[in-house]
């Protein structure tokens, strides 16, 4: 017997043989069992896959290694079906066959082969017509190996009959859907008699599998070569290179068919032809015969197989997971009673509140690992509006730089009225200052809006993904979460111009160095003793002194309002909308009726439902079948405590990043620089101004002075200010 030949073959002993061949079986079972749960239909399982073109001799090839006459024989395309063949060795004496889809055995194989016709027929009709809908046999023998194959409708050019025009294209387009599977291997059927090199079949092997590496070729009708050729070349590889290489088989002629000759006859017979041939007597073996290719077939499916099982038992695992978080999302579903509608619209309204919440927070959520939640970004984005905010005005930027001198002069002589020179009003401050404070207030305003416009957006994203199966729903839900925040948004916008109004309206600072360095009487010269240079006017003083506390308590407010506008939006608008969010959903749920009526779910979302409960119980049938199998079931668990690790790992890293964008950012290099540069410049303005201070004209400070001294204003010692007035007042 053929098997058996295989079996004693390159074998040490009876044991290792035996050893291989359960194991082979096992696997070989176990892919065909989770073919059978349906796993094929999500993920890709290892087969066999014969390609050839039109009476290459497909058929006679797979009828060698079964060992038994079962296939249909007749002009034309005879495989119109793709043929999935499971091949069971048995050491009964008897052979059967069992369809999938019919049942019963069948012992007699003519009535195989009648059953085939009949259900091809059944499917693709009686004009020829080719379909893609397998038709699943399997055969119980002592004369076939353990393997699993699936025989393709061979490769037409020219249709014949009623068959469609476009023959060519049909075939080849199914023969591509297989072969392209990189889990597939490739049993390429070529004649000897056409030119290998430009074999249709061959050609498109190498299309999908360039680097040949789970092709495996075979060489029939060796013995019908013109006379003085042969296929050696072709067998060894030296035309056409292959990875697993070729075989060169004789099969039996269709005169031995017509005349009934059985397989074990043809098979003595090739290997009779073989070693009397001149030229194929002399190759070393495991290049010719059935034998060869059958061992070779049941090596290379064992090793596929092996191979990819834990990639097949990741996958696996990977998708009950990401099955089971989609059901997650779906949910249950849509009751049919008011009760239970109102609670299902409850949880889901807590569902949204409790991630708008942590998103912003940052706080870590399992359900923001979901499709639901993982592109959004956290409260890093309003912290990053508010980092900016008056970003323009800070560093080197002077209030003054688009006064000119003569620009100052000219509003002190506006302000002085019919006073006497040299005593400037603080009307002249105020005048400067006022235009540089309108400035501010479109920034301020700019920013409320960009923390609304997110906190809208943010809302409106995770609401359509949480009543994603509700779109109607989801719509309600949306716009009265976007009143809720815009009535936020207009009571904090009032706040906001309200602080900007005080700014522009009253000008005050407590700010002890500026009332330590800005109040003191104004020097005539700079520097200690008499000037080096030319003395300097009262009216150039003045405007120096005006211009560089224009810039100093400009410098006050931006750094008050950078510091203030942030708390008051992230108080009254953020805060104040994440708390009041959840109940002012509830009171309009409870007091509308009408918003019940839109709980109603699309028949897609239904449809999608049990479509992913369908794919979720195949899943786990070939789960059960895997850990069926001990050494698969030991694999099975480590992957899964992988998975599990990955997933926590994935956790931790979420976390960190949501801690780092919620964390204050570190200073950078020139942003230092441009601080201690600033804290430079006021040490040697309040130096400047201590010795102007020290200088003959301006005497001894006095303590609690204005904003130009008290002698401005004719006020007594006594009667000086105290240190937090930035104006003392006539």
């Amino acid at each position: 017997m053929l098997i058996k030949k295989i079996r004693a073959n390159n074998m040490e002993g009876e044991e290792f043989a035996g050893s291989f061949y359960t194991n082979l079986r096992s696997v070989i079972t176990l892919v065909d069992h989770l073919r059978d749960a349906g796993l094929q239909k999500y993920i890709r399982l290892p087969r066999i896959v014969t390609l050839g073109v039109q009476s290459s001799g497909k058929s006679s090839v797979l009828e060698s290694i079964v060992g038994l006459n079962f296939l249909p024989r007749n002009e034309g395309v005879c495989t119109r079906r793709p043929l999935e063949l499971r091949l069971v060795h048995t050491n009964d004496a008897k052979p059967y066959a069992v369809f999938d889809a019919v049942e019963g055995k069948f012992v007699d194989f003519s009535k195989v082969r009648d059953m085939i016709v009949r259900l091809t027929d059944d499917k693709a009709g009686k004009t020829k017509n080719i379909i893609d809908d397998p038709i699943i046999l399997t055969i119980y023998s002592n004369t076939c190996p353990d393997l699993t194959l699936i025989d393709l409708p061979g490769i037409t050019r020219i249709p014949v009959g009623d068959q469609p025009k476009n023959i060519y294209e049909i075939t080849k387009e199914m023969a591509h859907k297989y072969i392209s599977d990189p889990r597939t291997i490739i049993l390429c059927v070529c004649a000897a008699n056409v030119d290998v090199t430009t074999s249709d079949g061959l050609l498109m092997a190498q299309r999908v599998d360039k680097a040949g590496i789970r092709t495996l070729g075979v060489i029939t009708k060796i013995d019908i070569m013109d006379r003085g050729t042969n296929a050696k070349k072709a067998i060894l590889g030296q035309e056409v290179p292959l990875k697993l290489g070729f075989v060169g088989v004789k099969n039996r002629s269709q005169e031995d068919i017509n005349n009934q000759m059985c397989v074990e006859a043809a098979l003595r017979e090739e290997n009779e032809y073989f070693s009397r041939h001149d030229i194929y007597s002399t190759m070393p073996p495991g290049y010719l015969g059935t034998e060869v290719l059958t061992q070779k077939l049941t090596s290379v499916l064992f090793t596929h197989i092996k191979s990819f099982l834990p990639e097949i038992i990741r996958e696996t695992m990977i998708r009950i997971k990401d099955c089971e978080e989609r059901l997650r999302e779906l949910g249950p579903s849509t009751p049919s009673d008011m009760r239970s509608k109102l609670q299902l619209l409850w949880t889901m309204v807590t569902d949204f509140c409790e991630l708008f919440k942590n998103t912003i927070r940052g706080k870590y959520d399992k359900r923001s690992n979901s499709k639901m939640t993982k592109d959004l970004s956290g409260g890093a984005s309003i912290k990053i509006s508010f980092n900016t905010l008056l970003g323009d005005f800070v560093g080197e930027y002077k209030a003054t730089k688009d006064y000119s001198d003569e620009d100052i002069q000219r509003a002190i002589a506006l302000h002085e009225g019919d006073n006497m020179p040299g005593f400037p009003s603080v009307d002249v401050f105020i005048y400067l200052m006022q235009t540089q404070l309108e400035k501010l207030r479109e920034p301020v305003l700019d920013c409320l809006s960009e923390v609304h416009q997110y906190l809208d957006n943010l809302a409106t994203t995770i609401i359509s993904r949480v009543f994603y199966r509700f779109p109607s729903m989801a719509g309600e839900i949306s716009d009265l979460a976007s009143k809720v925040i815009g009535r936020e948004k207009e009571k904090t916008r009032e706040i906001v111009e309200s602080m900007i109004t005080s700014e522009e309206g009253y000008i005050f600072t407590n700010d002890s160095e500026y009332l330590t360095q800005r109040t003191e009487l104004l020097p005539k010269n700079e520097g200690k003793g008499e000037p080096k240079g030319p003395a300097k006017t009262s009216e150039i003083i003045f405007v120096n002194e005006i211009r560089s506390r224009i810039d100093t308590y400009f410098r006050l407010v931006i750094r008050n309002i950078r510091d203030s506008i942030p708390k008051v939006i992230g108080y009254f608008l953020v805060r104040t909308v994440m708390n009041k969010m959840q109940l002012e959903l509830y009171e309009q749920i409870n007091s509308s009726e009408s918003i019940i009526n839109h709980l109603s779910e699309p028949a897609h979302i239904t449809a999608e439902r049990n479509a992913i409960k369908a794919q979720l119980e195949t899943l786990r049938k070939a789960e059960k079948l895997m850990k069926h199998n001990p050494e698969f079931a030991r694999q099975t668990e480590s992957i899964a405590k992988e998975i599990a690790e990955q997933e926590e790992s994935f956790k931790r890293e979420e976390e960190e990043k949501r801690r780092r964008a919620d964390a204050p950012k570190e200073m950078k290099k020139d942003e230092i620089k441009e601080v201690q540069k600033e804290v430079k410049e006021q040490d040697k303005l309040g130096e400047a101004l201590r010795n102007e201070a020290k200088s003959p004209i301006a005497g001894k400070p006095e303590t609690g002075k204005g904003m130009f001294g008290n002698s401005m204003f004719g006020q007594k010692k006594e009667e000086a200010p105290k240190k937090n007035a930035f104006f003392s007042n006539n």
